[in-house]
């Protein structure tokens, strides 16, 4: 990791090596993986402790998409070509690796092959959307997601954006924010509603292409300066059946659908910038010195770390074991053979620990903060960049007030069972 001016002690930076990172996490989740786990998730540390050098903090992040999909690494919720080994836990472990190496990279490689890239194995199939997902997973291309609305945040239901009907496809008009990638992006998965009085019976979602007609801006989200986050115009594109992944009404299931691996994916980037901290802040603390001692030998230093390494190997458990069941359940089942019952539980689920983790995420970075002190907010250790993060974690996939609302309305529905 390069840095401006060194602050750090070099004895200090060299045990926060990435490796040593990987080395602690691994004691914690190791027995948590089978052996095919393991051999994916050391390939993909090896990976990283590799590749990390190559990463100037400066740049965007774009310029490594390739190397990852080179890797089968821009997603690994669904299997492609010769990276078979997928599901919702591959993906989780991705995720954790990658925001440990580049939380920022981490974040845009999630939407572009997870939020944009996963409607294509779920509901593509023509020759038109195959080759969208070959660009976007091979890291040549970059993907968004346009479906939040200025007017609505996320309320994905009551979209504005409207949706006319052709003999030949669909016309798109409306705006969306937020987007990830947007102003970078080269393909992004769209939503409208050819009745917005109706959008649950009329939604459509589509893969659609920059060269259809879409504009962009890019907003100023200072905490993640290296990814390009937009306004989305439609401006009155036209989009072809063959790119259409959902006519009108399926939109709206698949829009649903897709939420669950969603949320479950943001998980692992969550994990990821908390573990990421929490042991940078581990490693400096049993190495930095005052009054004569480290000061991990303080119980004002070592039990609040103590108490946050608790939550979060909990939380974690918890989210790997939840990816172990959509993996179970849906992800490998046939949708007609999926119950009613584990739909819903799925997506309670999914947003209890989306909601869960973020929030973890985000505490870990601040309390370990206070506790490492002046040299956190530095650009000499990971953890300012991963704070950052933190932030637009708590946002995505819904925003803590929303699952917290979904919660409360799954409380309800439980009460009046009785």
């Amino acid at each position: 990791m390069t840095s401006k001016v060194k602050v750090l002690k070099d004895d200090i930076a060299a045990k926060m090596a990435l490796a040593n990172l990987y080395k602690l996490l691994n004691a914690q989740i190791d027995l948590l993986l089978n052996e095919k786990e393991l051999k994916y998730v050391q390939e993909l540390q090896k990976f990283c402790i590799e590749y990390e050098p190559k990463i100037d903090m400066a740049q965007d992040v774009y310029v490594h998409f390739p190397a990852l999909g080179s890797h089968g690494y821009i997603q690994r919720l669904n299997p492609w070509k010769d990276f078979t080994d997928a599901g919702c836990k591959h993906e989780m472990l991705l995720g954790i690796n990658l925001a440990m190496m580049d939380p920022e990279l981490d974040l845009a490689r999630l939407a572009s092959g997870i939020l944009c890239g996963n409607p294509t194995f779920q509901h593509g199939g023509t020759p038109e959307l195959d080759k969208v997902q070959d660009e976007l997973m091979s890291g040549k291309k970059v993907g968004c997601i346009a479906m939040t609305e200025l007017n609505h945040g996320s309320d994905t239901v009551n979209m504005e954006a409207h949706v006319t009907k052709l003999d030949d496809g669909y016309k798109f008009d409306g705006t969306k924010v937020f987007t990830t990638n947007g102003p970078k992006a080269d393909y992004f998965i769209g939503y409208g509603c050819v009745d917005n009085a109706q959008p649950r019976q009329t939604m459509v979602q589509a893969m659609l292409s920059r060269d259809m007609g879409i504009t962009t801006e890019r907003l100023t989200i200072p905490v993640v300066p290296r990814v390009h986050i937009g306004k989305t115009h439609y401006n009155g594109l036209v989009c072809p059946k063959s790119m259409v992944t959902g006519e009108p009404g399926i939109g709206y299931t698949n829009l649903f659908d897709g939420l669950v691996p969603e949320r479950l994916a943001i998980v692992g980037s969550s994990l990821g910038i908390a573990w990421n901290v929490l042991l940078s802040g581990i490693i400096y603390c049993s190495l930095r010195e005052q009054f004569g001692k480290p000061i991990m030998s303080f119980q004002a230093v070592s039990f609040p770390l103590a108490e946050m390494l608790i939550r979060l190997s909990s939380a974690t458990i918890s989210a790997l074991r939840i990816a172990e069941i959509y993996d179970e359940r849906i992800l490998r089942a046939h949708r007609k053979d999926i119950p009613e019952a584990t739909w819903k539980a799925s997506a309670q689920w999914s947003s209890q620990i989306k909601q869960l983790c973020a929030k973890i995420s985000h505490e870990i970075c601040y309390e370990t903060q206070q506790i490492m002190g002046g040299v956190s907010v530095t650009d000499n250790t990971r953890v300012t960049q991963a704070t950052g993060v933190s932030q637009i974690q708590e946002v995505i996939g819904g925003s803590r007030g929303v699952q917290t609302l979904i919660l409360a309305g799954n409380i309800a529905k439980l009460i009046k069972s009785l």
